[in-house]
């Protein structure tokens, strides 16, 4: 039985660029200290604790941390003794907030335990086994005698983070070493620590923007930030939320690349039943055109129409209705168009359906509108396919000389309305020529000649007495599909 690496898989990322096992690294708490020593070194001793004496004060550095073997499992004991007081947290209550649930939070998905979201635990810090094990095990150790529980250790925390500030901070987030030691204290869901890196990422860095957006938009950086979300409490969690949404052009720079979309989807994710969530869809809807005509960003609506109400989500699908014509031209934008349609239910559906079947022959011609066309006759809604068939009358003959706009002919020759498409070909003699020796055409032509001889005996004969005589042009070129249908060549 191997020991489960410091990235758990309920937070494992959502695209190819996973971190690595923390196996592959040392501990997190050898990490933690040489960091300590590390800055301390370079930013100078603090509060008259020296190098040498930060790590153990009776000499070498990590000489007291020895590892034992417990039922197969590596466990480390630390030579650290005497527990203290734990003292009053940093923030007051105002900013901090509970841990419990209230004021109308809510924490589905969260890995705290349900009996320690009112408990604020001790300081408990520095436990290996509570680091390397995963959340659960943090989780369900809290105030365990195994957690080391001193107030100089949890004052060498303080030096720690303390030397982390601004650029430094969103620094060590973004390498490997430093991720792993920032989301091993988290992970001990101590309230002061917590707190401690709660303030941080709510401060400004050099370049004038927070750091909680410079974690999200980092490779390693936004693994910080998901453990972070996790861990706060309602009115911390408010604070972030808020910092992420307030600046609107900053919001939509996060959805259109790869870290930040995929920040934000953990936060909709965690925010799946909290009044939260609506600071984030409001400013989806405020640039909801932009965000869906790009494929990063449209993948974050395609998240909220996944995990969240159909209340949620009700200005969200306004949004799509009003700017359904936009999207469909677009590239990008008819692909998230189609998706919609996968969800969207009730009213709102038959609304958008109804605006699309209205301006079928203009984005039947359209190289892009062309699909969600197809896609509207694929959904088998019987208003909505004649519908769809009775707005292209007289316009068949010119969408199936058009790549796109023949697979919508032919989809409209497979129902009980293909008698329209066919009427369409012989209201001119020379359309059904023009069309059977066209590159595209001629695919309309032999499902007309197909459909007709099954069920329409009538049709099929005039349709032969516009093509018979022409036998002989149709013989070479894209027309020989049809020759060879007529003749049974």
């Amino acid at each position: 039985m191997e020991k489960s690496s410091g990235l758990s898989d309920n937070i494992a990322p959502e695209s190819s660029d996973a971190m690595p096992s923390a196996a592959a690294v040392s501990s997190p708490v050898e990490n933690l200290l040489l960091s300590v020593e590390n800055l301390c070194l370079t930013e100078g001793s603090a509060d008259g604790l020296s190098t040498r004496n930060f790590l153990d004060e009776n000499g070498g550095s990590l000489r007291r941390i020895q590892e034992n073997r417990i039922n197969g499992l590596s466990q480390c004991q630390t030579g650290f003794e005497n527990s203290m007081p734990v003292p009053p947290p940093l923030l007051s209550e105002s900013v901090s907030g509970s841990n419990s649930l209230s004021n109308g939070g809510s924490f589905q998905g969260s890995r705290l335990q349900p009996w320690a979201k009112s408990f604020v635990p001790n300081p408990d810090f520095l436990s290996v086994s509570a680091l390397d094990e995963g959340p659960g095990r943090a989780g369900s150790g809290l105030g365990d005698n195994s957690m080391v529980q001193s107030q100089e250790q949890l004052k060498k925390v303080r030096i720690f983070l303390g030397l982390l500030r601004g650029d430094t901070f969103v620094n060590h987030c973004s390498n490997q070493n430093g991720l792993r030691t920032i989301q091993g204290l988290l992970r001990l869901r101590n309230q002061e620590i917590t707190n401690e890196i709660c303030n941080k990422v709510l401060a400004l860095s050099s370049r004038g923007t927070a750091v909680v957006l410079e974690l999200m938009l980092d490779q390693h950086g936004r693994h910080v930030f998901g453990e972070l979300i996790e861990s706060l409490n309602y009115q911390q969690l408010k604070l972030i939320i808020y910092e992420i949404t307030k600046n609107l052009d900053e919001f939509v720079s996060l959805t259109l690349v790869k870290h930040g979309s995929n920040s934000i989807k953990r936060v909709i994710r965690l925010l799946r039943r909290s009044p939260l969530v609506s600071l984030v869809t409001n400013n989806l809807c405020a640039a909801f055109l932009t965000i869906m005509t790009n494929r990063t960003g449209s993948y974050i609506i395609s998240e909220c129409f996944k995990q969240l109400s159909a209340e949620d989500n009700k200005l969200l699908y306004e949004a799509a209705i009003e700017s359904c014509l936009d999207l469909a031209i677009d590239h990008e934008g008819s692909l998230s168009l189609i998706r919609v349609f996968n969800t969207i239910q009730g009213m709102q559906g038959y609304r958008l359906l109804d605006i699309l079947s209205t301006n079928v022959a203009y984005l039947s011609q359209d190289p892009e509108g062309n699909y969600v066309v197809q896609k509207l006759i694929s959904l088998n809604n019987p208003l909505f396919t004649q519908k769809i068939c009775h707005n292209l009358r007289g316009y068949y003959a010119t969408i199936s000389l058009q790549k796109g706009g023949s697979h919508i002919a032919e989809q409209c020759l497979d129902t009980e309305w293909k008698s329209w498409v066919v009427e369409d070909f012989l209201s001119s003699l020379d359309t059904p020529l023009n069309a059977a020796k066209d590159e595209f055409g001629n695919y309309v032509i032999q499902k007309a000649l197909k459909v007709t001889r099954k069920s329409d005996s009538l049709l099929y004969q005039k349709l032969l007495l516009c093509l018979q005589p022409h036998l002989s042009i149709l013989e070479s070129g894209y027309g020989r599909n049809v020759f060879n249908l007529i003749t049974g060549g």
